[in-house]
């Protein structure tokens, strides 16, 4: 069986939505299961990133707590846009995460269309 939940729905520089505020540079996303949360479902996790004309620098965070309110949050991967980018990018992450969300640093424009988590 294969899960695929949406850790970051579209999000537009400049307009409120989920915990962005519409004017903030740096912010979190919400904390989504992620493949080691159900024991025994592996440690791979395969994450999408489509993007238009972000500027800004997403770092994808992963915690092996079961606590995502108190949780210890690691770096796992990270996209730097210094300019404009519009891309759709694909990576797999392997560890025995519990929870994954997204944080955004620098957010200066454009548009992150989704994050999506696969495992």
């Amino acid at each position: 069986m294969t899960t695929s939940t949406v850790i970051l729905g579209t999000t537009v520089y400049g307009t409120a939505s989920g915990n962005y505020d519409g004017s903030s540079q740096d912010w979190s996303s919400d904390a989504v299961q992620a493949a080691n949360y159900y024991w025994g479902r592996g440690s791979v996790q395969t994450i999408a990133f489509v993007l238009t004309g972000f500027v800004g620098d997403i770092l994808l965070e992963a915690t092996l707590d079961a606590d995502p309110n108190s949780a210890t949050w690691f770096e796992t991967y990270e996209i730097i846009a210094a300019t404009a980018q519009t891309q759709h990018q694909v990576t797999t992450i392997t560890g025995n995460f519990t929870w994954m969300r997204v944080r955004v640093v620098e957010f200066d424009g454009g548009t992150i269309n989704s994050v999506i988590i696969t495992f």
